[in-house]
């Protein structure tokens, strides 16, 4: 009971969307694998590669050309979304902060179902995303950079020896 999620908002480059936000999915993290059998071998050992490519997701309570037209940008002109949470630990009666920031470009906008004077929510979909870090109270818990190559968990840089071996 020590992260409870007590609230959220989100930022489309400096565009708050606290009154128009539905909903918010972070990106899955997870890494590509090689599976690996040996000859002769009576198992085969699943490889963890890189960091498989991200995506994200959220939608907004109507329409909004402020953010809509933010589709269409090509690869080096991103965006940059911002995700606030806070958490409560409702075990220490305290509250945490959490910023995950990602840097891409909305690749998908679902115009919202309408019927009668009701209309839905627009579905935006955020890919190609070259930048992402979470940060929990000032402490970095992942951060992955496509340009730079770093691969941060848990404050503890994972790439800095590869970078140098490879001359990155």
């Amino acid at each position: 009971m020590d992260s409870l999620i007590y609230g959220a908002n989100w930022y489309v480059d400096t565009l708050n969307q606290r009154l128009r936000l539905e909903t918010v999915k972070l990106p899955n993290l997870s890494r590509t694998n090689e599976e690996i059998k040996l000859a002769g071998g009576w198992m085969a050992f699943s490889h963890p590669g890189e960091i498989a490519a991200l995506s994200a997701s959220f939608t907004l309570k109507g329409s909004h050309d402020d953010v809509r037209s933010l589709f269409g940008r090509e690869a080096g002109d991103w965006t940059t979304f911002y995700y606030y949470e806070r958490l409560r630990d409702i075990q220490k009666n305290i509250n945490k902060g959490r910023i995950v920031t990602l840097k891409g470009l909305l690749t998908d906008a679902t115009p919202p179902s309408v019927g009668g004077r009701i209309g839905g929510q627009t579905e935006y979909q955020i890919g190609t995303i070259v930048g992402y870090r979470d940060v929990v109270d000032g402490k970095r818990v992942h951060e992955f950079d496509f340009f730079s190559n770093s691969l941060i968990i848990n404050g503890t840089d994972y790439a800095a020896e590869h970078n140098r071996l490879i001359a990155a």
